[in-house]
């Protein structure tokens, strides 16, 4: 038998298997897409799944998607939801569920690290979080995501951003001035966290989420792509929960 593990998030549905001898990406599937309904059924119809485990940050008509998807599942279905504290990990908000869940399991992952870390997540928004090597969550901040910044400038100014632009040190054009200061913003950030919570200490960054690849050539070093620490999170969940 085996259990479906679900990310369900702003632009994207993820679906994992868990077996007894370990998991794996099974989907990644945009709400957007008409064939959503149809794609995520011919997976959690599987007889073989005993459980679901999902972990949503969905709203809107995605919730609702969301909602009708899982509907038709005969299958019991564990939310996921963000905890004061579980393991080693201590987060840093009053009111936990304020957390969004991928933040949540993200930092519950990087904390058996044992190390200082900085969480950077490239999704629909960018998010940053400082863990502790001790497990205590220092906090975070939630920005624009440089593609939605683009988008916005676009949307605003039309023919004035059509071509995409090359970030650089100083540009001598519109759509290169644009990607350089949309870069000199994030990177700004990252040094301004690092400065003020590591003390410029060098710390390892974690980076995740579908945008994130063409930033790691640019974050400060030494930095990893996770691509997958939600889903290490959720089987840590899982575990210390003991379900």
């Amino acid at each position: 038998m085996a259990d479906c593990l679900i990310d369900s998030g702003n632009s994207r549905l993820k679906l994992a298997r868990r077996e007894p001898t370990g998991w794996q990406m099974v989907a990644t599937l945009d709400f957007d897409d008409p064939q959503l309904f149809e794609q995520s059924q011919i997976i959690l119809s599987d007889p073989s799944l005993e459980r679901l485990f999902l972990a949503s940050v969905s709203k809107g008509w995605r919730a609702e998607r969301l909602n009708a998807i899982l509907m038709p599942c005969r299958q019991p279905v564990t939310r996921v939801e963000s905890m004061p504290k579980l393991g080693r990990l201590r987060t840093a908000y009053p009111q936990p569920k304020q957390l969004g869940v991928d933040r949540f399991l993200a930092l519950l992952a990087a904390s058996e690290l044992a190390k200082d870390v900085l969480l950077m997540s490239f999704g629909t928004a960018l998010t940053l979080d400082v863990l502790g090597a001790d497990g205590r969550h220092h906090g975070g901040v939630i920005a624009p995501s440089p593609d939605f910044q683009w988008q916005c400038m676009r949307d605003h100014f039309p023919g004035l951003f059509e071509s995409p632009g090359r970030a650089q040190r100083l540009a001598d054009n519109t759509p290169d001035a644009l990607a350089t200061g949309i870069e000199h913003q994030i990177l700004g950030m990252v040094e301004r966290i690092c400065c003020e919570a590591f003390k410029d200490a060098p710390v390892d960054i974690l980076v995740s989420g579908g945008a994130a690849e063409p930033w790691m050539r640019s974050l400060p070093k030494p930095n990893s792509f996770v691509p997958d620490l939600l889903f290490q999170g959720m089987l840590r969940y899982i575990e210390l929960s003991g379900l």
